[in-house]
């Protein structure tokens, strides 16, 4: 009897996890070949948009920037895996299959290729926290739950890189019971990622729909922002829920759990993808939608301007007393200025061209303020 017939693994089992591996690492470098070319357009989008601060640039491209080199160092490590494993190691059926399953990678690329896959979520989610923070008019009240989360998620993916660590540098140190310590770590990590990139993204969309005023041009304007911050979140989310879940139930018994594990190769490799491709695609979209025809559009609630790249106003309702009552005056873009700035054109003409009724006070009122109101038009 051969040794082939002794092994506790069927044929089918053997191609189906070689395949897996193979294929889950074709999918990785064909989705990073579109991740390549989303960043490039991208840097280019935000570069030539207007109104940059540097203190934004060097949040925004930097840690866009980060996510990329991340990424593809984390894709690289995979590469040179999947080389030893064909070419290096690779002999007979099961030679490959054994080497599939104990991953005897060097030490040194093991752990980067641990570093790499926790510390994308870091700057992932540092990111959109950074964005939540800011939306929420720098207010420590308000963005303290976002930014608690992110400091556990944190904690959290540094315990699990050190313990993953650890297991990959001690080969004693890999025991069953360690590694299903670490899955589960993995699993609550990931999580902790989930909730915190859906609590961020909802407390900025919930700024956004407070300070902007229903059926106004900035609320239209403001929907592109919201859905650009909620499909992104949602791609990204989704993707690391399943990786989570996936962690949970995995076992460190290959044989008990092997379509899991043959799904996991897939999901690890859409994982690391989406996970920096996500929160570039969101900084493509708000960078596009910030162009200058827009400008006036956008003027909402003030807004901060690191949120979509531009300084945002708040709607101005007027509201004036006469003899009789009130009588309110809303635009979407109303300034008030001085007599001594006002050089637009006559009452009359404004009244004409905007149908804007201007009520004025009483005479002694008008001495006390002195205030022409122009409404603003927009060609």
């Amino acid at each position: 009897m051969s040794a082939a017939d002794n092994f506790p693994y069927s044929v089918a089992q053997q191609k189906a996890l070689i395949s897996s591996d193979f294929n889950s690492t074709l999918i990785i470098q064909f989705s990073f070949g579109i991740y390549t070319g989303v960043f490039a357009a991208t840097m280019y989008f935000y570069i030539h948009k207007e109104n940059r601060t540097r203190a934004r640039d060097v949040i925004i491209i930097g840690t866009t920037t980060a996510l990329y080199i991340l990424t593809a160092v984390n894709i690289l490590v995979d590469w040179l895996y999947t080389n030893i494993l064909l070419v290096a190691q690779g002999g007979t059926r099961v030679e490959i299959f054994l080497e599939s399953t104990n991953e005897n990678v060097p030490l040194g690329e093991r752990i980067l290729g641990d570093l790499t896959f926790f510390f994308v979520f870091l700057f992932a989610d540092g990111l959109l926290v950074w964005r939540c923070f800011h939306a929420c008019g720098r207010s420590l009240r308000k963005s303290i739950l976002p930014i608690s989360l992110f400091l556990v998620e944190t904690a959290l993916a540094f315990t699990t890189a050190v313990y993953s660590c650890l297991v990959d540098a001690k080969p004693s140190f890999e025991t069953n019971q360690n590694i299903d310590i670490f899955n589960h770590l993995s699993a609550a990590t990931l999580v902790v990622v989930v909730v915190t990139s859906l609590v961020s993204t909802a407390v900025i969309c919930l700024q956004i729909w407070r300070h902007t005023r229903l059926g106004s041009r900035s609320k239209r304007h403001y929907k592109t922002i919201i859905n650009a911050l909620i499909e992104s979140s949602a791609l990204y989310t989704v993707t690391v829920l399943f990786s989570a879940v996936v962690n949970f139930i995995n076992t460190s018994d290959p044989q008990s759990s092997f379509s899991l594990v043959l799904v996991s190769y897939f999901v690890a490799a859409a994982t690391m993808t989406l996970s920096g491709l996500a929160p570039t695609l969101m900084i493509a979209r708000l960078a596009i939608s910030s162009n200058p025809e827009d400008a006036e559009d956008s003027e909402s609630a003030r807004l901060p301007s690191d949120l979509i790249g531009r300084e945002s106003y708040a709607d101005l309702e007027v509201q004036q007393r006469d003899s009789n009552g009130v009588v309110e005056v809303e635009s979407n873009a109303i300034q008030v200025l001085p007599n001594s700035e006002y050089r637009g054109p006559a009452k009359d003409e404004l009244e004409d061209h905007c149908d804007l009724n201007v009520v004025r006070e009483d005479s002694r009122a008008g001495e006390n303020h002195g205030v022409n109101y122009e409404r603003r038009v927009t060609p």
